[in-house]
């Protein structure tokens, strides 16, 4: 993994639109990998957050953190976009699930497998 370059797309671009309800996506890369650039095209002001778990296991879901009810999730805040390392590789031979939600009404983020800062 090459940490010290700009960030690389490596496969093809995913659309989630989360909801309340756990949803999943499976992605591939072009070559092996273990980032993501999480975008979320909601707007700054209203705009929900999308929280999601990655993982190897196809039947993977998330949940939403509360206020003393913490999960295993990472986020993207609205408006705004993130590069994530994740804890297992993925290639156009493995592949990689994401499951997502939001809080409330629905959000819109999108995925990209990569390398780089």
């Amino acid at each position: 993994m090459a940490n010290n370059i700009a960030f690389q797309a490596m496969g093809k671009t995913y659309q989630a639109n989360a909801t309340t309800t756990s949803q999943r996506i499976a992605i591939t890369s072009d070559s092996p990998c273990n980032q993501l650039l999480v975008s979320s095209h909601e707007s700054q002001s209203g705009g929900k957050p999308v929280y999601f778990v990655v993982s190897s296991n196809a039947s993977v879901t998330c949940v939403a953190p509360t206020a003393g009810n913490p999960q295993y999730s990472m986020v993207v805040s609205p408006g705004n976009q993130i590069i994530y390392t994740v804890p297992q590789q993925f290639s156009n031979t493995t592949t990689m699930y994401i499951a997502f939600i939001t809080e409330s009404t629905t959000a819109e983020a999108y995925f990209t497998p990569g390398e780089g800062l």
